[in-house]
């Protein structure tokens, strides 16, 4: 017998036992549970409360000794759907917590000047901050390119990046160091809303740069890779002056 969907349901491996034991024996005492089960005379007591408690197992007491019945398997099903309906009501429970919650983050967001974030995770929740506050018609610049321990695990992270941002309607301007043209900027270039150049050769960092609406991004690349989130509208105002003059300096390769 297929026993996932039952884990799958929330049953243990004992519970398992235990019930399918109930199943084939019919009611019972807890002694030939714990032969057809296999769950040792200690642990089976619990089991079959818990049991109990989900409404899978039912008992009666004849002459002071208590005899175990599996219910009917359609229940199930029944526990099924009430295990849905209490997801459902913790999911819109979290829900509200979640508007309460993004409140007092971006009250706190405004107080703070810089965050780091660590390693593909923190590069790739630092990127997803462009998505949440920019706009259709936005453009972000991004700004030199470094080589990471994690290239081959982010292509399909920048893909799916770069779809979601063309659905927003933002554009995106790359400045690579010439070395970089393959992959990176081949790559950047066929993403749609995007324009690509390249700093003079030998160039060669170990830093990128991203800038957008009031914030500056430094992704940092040697020895470990972390991102540093600076949230200044001058700060960002000043960058991208940079970006534009190097910007214009730059080559359409």
């Amino acid at each position: 017998m297929e026993l996932e969907p039952l884990r799958k349901l929330g049953l243990t491996e004992g519970e398992i036992k235990v019930y399918l034991a109930l199943i084939r024996l019919g009611e019972t005492t807890s002694g030939p549970v714990v032969d057809e089960s296999g769950i040792s005379v200690s642990k089976v007591y619990a089991i079959l409360e818990r049991l109990a408690k989900k409404g899978l197992v039912s008992h009666i007491v004849k002459q002071k000794t208590k005899h175990f019945k599996a219910a009917d398997p359609q229940r199930l099903l029944v526990y099924l759907q009430e295990k849905e309906a209490d997801l459902k009501q913790q999911e819109d429970t979290l829900k509200n917590m979640i508007v309460s919650l993004k409140a007092e983050h971006q009250t706190a967001i405004t107080t703070e000047t810089a965050q780091i974030y660590e390693g593909l995770k923190g590069i790739q929740t630092a990127r997803e901050r462009t998505l949440q506050i920019m706009k259709k018609g936005d453009e972000i610049w991004i700004m030199g390119v470094a080589k990471s321990p994690y290239e081959g695990m982010m292509t399909p992270y920048f893909r799916d990046y770069h779809r979601r941002r063309y659905e927003k309607g933002i554009f995106c301007r790359y400045l690579y160091n010439a070395y970089a043209k393959d992959p990176y900027g081949k790559a950047s270039a066929s993403y749609p809303l995007s324009k690509v150049r390249y700093m003079p050769k030998g160039l060669i960092t170990h830093a990128w740069l991203e800038i957008y609406a009031d914030t500056v991004t430094i992704g940092i690349n040697k020895g470990r890779s972390f991102s540093v989130v600076i949230q200044n509208q001058e700060v960002a105002n000043s960058f991208k002056t940079y970006a534009k003059l190097l910007w214009g300096m730059g080559k359409v390769v």
